[in-house]
Parts: C-alpha cells; sequence; structure tokens
C-alpha cells in the first residue's frame, strides 16, 4: 500500500476531483467533488449539497476517481469506507490506474447469457456447490452487472461463463461479487469484479463492447 500512499501524499489538497459512484440499484452517479487530504491512503471528498444519494451508497463498493493534478490527471481506484456527513465521503485509494488501461472500465448496456458457479476447494467442506444462470445488463473488461432469480451464496472465486455476441464459446474467467441488489418479484442483480482473467479474454470482451457501442450509436442514428 506505500505506493499508492505516496500517490495520494502528491496529491493537493482542495483540488478538484470527479468520481463514479456505484449507488445500490446497480447504476453508477458521475459527480463533481473536493479533495480533502487525510493519511493516505485514506483520503475524503466533499460535495455540494444534496449532490449525494446518501441512502443509496454501499461501503465496500470500488469507485474511480480522476484528480485534477496540475496540468494532468490523476486516475484512481478506492474503496468507500463510509459517510462523515451528508456531503463528504470516506475513501481508501487502493491503486493507480494508467490512462491507456482505463479501457477497461469502459461500460456498455448488453443484455446476454451469463453463469455464474461456485465450486468449493478441497477444504471447504462446510460450503456447498450451486449454479446460476441470468443474463446480462452491462458489461465491462473490468466487471459485469447481470440479473438473477437467486442470491449467490458466495462472493469469492465465482467462475463465470458469459455468452458473447457472435463467438461460439463463452469467455471464461473468476470474479467477486461486489454488490448485490434484491429486486421485485425474487430477481437479484449482481455486480461482479473480474478478479483473475486472462488479456485474452479481456481483449475480447473490451472488443464485443466497442462492436455493441457502435451497434447501438448507428440505432439511435436511424431513430434520430
Amino acid at each position: 500500500m506505500s505506493g499508492i500512499s505516496e500517490i495520494v501524499n502528491e496529491l493537493l489538497d482542495r483540488t478538484r476531483v470527479v468520481v463514479d459512484i456505484p449507488i445500490r440499484d446497480s447504476e453508477s452517479q458521475l459527480l463533481q467533488s473536493v479533495l480533502r487530504k487525510r493519511q493516505a491512503p485514506q483520503l475524503a471528498l466533499f460535495f455540494s449539497p444534496g449532490a449525494l444519494q446518501v441512502d443509496e451508497i454501499e461501503a465496500g463498493t470500488t469507485c474511480h476517481l480522476t484528480v485534477k493534478h496540475h496540468d494532468s490527471s490523476i486516475n484512481l481506484l478506492a474503496r468507500i469506507d463510509g459517510l462523515e456527513d451528508n456531503r463528504t465521503l470516506l475513501l481508501t485509494a487502493t491503486e493507480s490506474v494508467r490512462p491507456e488501461a482505463m479501457r477497461e472500465y469502459f461500460r456498455v448496456s448488453i443484455n446476454t447469457p451469463i453463469v455464474a458457479e461456485y465450486r468449493p476447494g478441497p477444504k471447504e467442506i462446510k460450503n456447498k456447490p450451486w449454479t446460476l444462470e441470468g443474463s446480462t445488463i452491462d458489461l465491462s473488461g473490468g466487471g459485469v452487472l447481470a440479473l438473477f432469480t437467486e442470491k449467490p451464496l458466495n462472493r469469492k472465486r465465482i467462475h463465470l461463463a458469459i455468452r458473447l455476441p457472435d463467438h461460439a464459446e463463452p469467455a471464461v474467467c473468476m470474479a467477486e461479487v461486489v454488490r448485490t441488489y434484491r429486486m421485485r418479484k425474487k430477481r437479484y442483480q449482481v455486480a461482479f469484479h473480474f478478479a483473475d482473467i486472462d488479456q485474452k479474454t479481456r481483449d475480447l470482451i473490451i472488443s464485443c463492447c466497442l462492436q455493441e457501442q457502435r451497434r447501438q450509436l448507428r440505432n439511435k442514428i436511424r431513430v434520430d
């Protein structure tokens, strides 16, 4: 954590920050804020009155920050620790993100089949295997939001198989549950972070996202 602490220490107090905050309905909220420095790697963001959806913010989720730094910007990922008050969000910076890697976090709305599966390890005699079949809501090179009829019973080491459009074989990786939101009619929105994914699979997912974005833009132009 010393490396990220050094980066946070270099940031200027009261500088501008744009933050993409996950909220409980599995959307995100893009907001302007002001940095309030704390003991690195902790930091605080100060918002204008009424900007934060206080009841929708979930501690433990990860958000993306773009911090103004002299004549450039620094991209950080940070864990949301909670609220100090209705205008102050407390976070812990976890890693810096290279600008060229930000495309991994580009998300696109896409509906395609997905299978989530948990396979207990040899020593996990109390854990039971399970499989959930559902459909994706949005997808990126860093994770996926999906809809299931049941809630995942485990959060770590989830085996995902995503059926990408125009591909015979599914994209397969290991993931972690970031957050779960119960909807009506016993349905669950589940956000996964790709914890273990090879570069070929990630590139395939990113390519799929870019193709889907272009398709949606073309359809929008035709409608307009």
